[in-house]
């Protein structure tokens, strides 16, 4: 009997030290929230120095620093298709103090075919800043001066020809590019658009994908010739720029979707802060200056479209599992 006692005592203990216990963390993750930022942020770039999305993270930073009041550091992670920073931001603390700037469309792909920990479904969505097709780009100045002349140039002769990755979206529209006109291509991956280009200019290769804002800069300075953005209709501020489907109507790829995620079980709270941070920033006069000068036309979605969206790209991209993990080997 007295054993019964004691056993029960030490139950209601146990008991009562597990809800204490659940009691304070839930406290000290409220108390976390509350107090967010605590110190610096990290945006994690998954592409390279140079590159649309390079340029994107590191122009809205300062304006972000400024408004969230702390520090923000940016990071080039680039490789793998993005894939090596999307993983990095995944497996980060969900602290809100790591941020991942990416082109999801590229990650989503990314998935699909070299199947790594992190899931397109399971990422916090905060906000887009593109939607919108890659540019493709041939050297100013080469025989490449319109997409009829590049697709009669390759059925001859192997193109050689610049993607950001293997296996990821990009070398996907390229596979799309080649599959719909009968092009021969070799296909050269790289860390970013900004190699892509180098390149091209280098005459090492003969055309290539990179980002619209860039490619069309280059276009306007007359360094590149900017053939196609790759897109079913015109972007309104690249007008002057044919879609692709103009001259390949039955091309089967489309847009990228770029934008800022957070790691799984992100705070709503903290992931609210930055995306009305976002907001914000992006809304000021002088970062819209600075957008419009450098060629880049936001487009935010809201953390609920931007995630719709990428699984509707999953969804689509997965019937092309194959090819790609047939190419990248």
């Amino acid at each position: 009997m007295k054993n019964r006692k004691v056993r029960r005592i030490f139950k209601l203990i146990a008991v009562f030290t597990f809800t204490i216990f659940l009691t304070i963390s839930a406290l000290s993750v409220q108390a976390a929230e509350k107090k967010w930022p605590a110190g610096p942020i990290r945006f994690i770039c998954s592409a390279a120095a140079g590159g649309v999305l390079d340029t994107m993270t590191r122009g809205v930073a300062p304006y972000m620093s400024a408004i969230l009041g702390v520090p923000i550091v940016v990071e080039n992670m680039p490789g793998a298709g993005t894939r090596i920073a999307n993983q990095y931001v995944f497996d980060a603390k969900p602290d809100g103090h790591t941020i991942l700037f990416t082109n999801n469309s590229e990650l989503t792909v990314g998935e699909i075919v070299h199947n790594p920990r992190y899931k397109t479904e399971a990422f916090t969505y905060i906000d887009t800043f593109f939607v919108e097709g890659p540019a493709l780009v041939a050297k100013h100045g080469s025989p490449f001066d319109t997409m009829a002349k590049l697709i009669a140039a390759g059925k001859e002769r192997p193109i050689k020809f610049g993607t950001i990755g293997t296996g990821g979206y990009y070398h996907l529209q390229a596979l799309l590019i080649a599959e719909a006109t009968g092009m021969k291509m070799t296909i050269v991956p790289y860390p970013g658009g900004a190699p892509i280009t180098g390149d091209i200019l280098g005459g090492h290769i003969d055309a290539g994908l990179t980002g619209l804002g860039i490619g069309y800069s280059m276009h306007q300075e007359k360094k590149l010739n900017c053939l196609a953005q790759v897109s079913k209709e015109r972007d309104k501020a690249y007008a002057d720029i044919p879609a692709i489907m103009e001259s390949i109507p039955n091309f089967q790829g489309g847009p990228y979707i770029m934008g800022l995620n957070g790691p799984p079980g992100l705070p709503a709270e903290i992931a609210k802060k930055l995306g009305d941070a976002y907001k914000t920033a992006i809304g000021k006069k002088e970062f819209q200056e600075w957008a419009k000068k450098v060629r880049l036309n936001i487009t935010p979605l809201g953390p609920d479209e931007f995630k719709k969206r990428m699984l509707e790209t999953k969804s689509v991209y997965s019937k092309y599992k194959d090819k790609l993990k047939s190419a990248a080997k």
